[in-house]
């Protein structure tokens, strides 16, 4: 894939950021809304048995996989333009380095929506 490819890659990336970020801000920030319209029952969102069930929920935790994914991506993409306007000639190691922390991070944070998902 071309330069083109990966940019088009960040912007759709962002895209998806602000349709997850936008679910988990109504979910976990209009909780009274969302009770007012009869939306939601049971124990407050941020209470501890309702986030943990919710860590527990195939659908949340595939939720949580993409927004980490994508915001890894697209945050990483954005690092990685502004080092190589400070260092155009080491374009190779920042990229290398760039993958390196991401695919370590990515991998952290995919394993831990795992292991919720599996209630250990």
């Amino acid at each position: 894939m071309d330069d083109r490819g990966w940019w088009l890659l960040s912007l759709l990336a962002g895209v998806a950021l602000v349709a997850l970020l936008g679910v988990h801000m109504v979910v976990q920030h209009f909780d009274a809304v969302l009770r007012a319209l009869g939306w939601t029952q049971g124990p407050p969102v941020r209470s501890f048995a309702a986030v943990a069930a919710r860590s527990r929920s195939m659908a949340w935790g595939v939720g949580y996989g993409l927004l980490l994914l994508f915001a890894l991506y697209h945050g990483l993409y954005g690092l990685r333009g502004i080092l190589l306007e400070v260092w155009p000639r080491a374009a190779r190691p920042l990229t290398a380095l760039v993958i390196a922390g991401g695919a370590a991070v990515a991998l952290f944070g995919v394993v831990t929506v795992v292991r919720a998902l599996g209630g250990s």
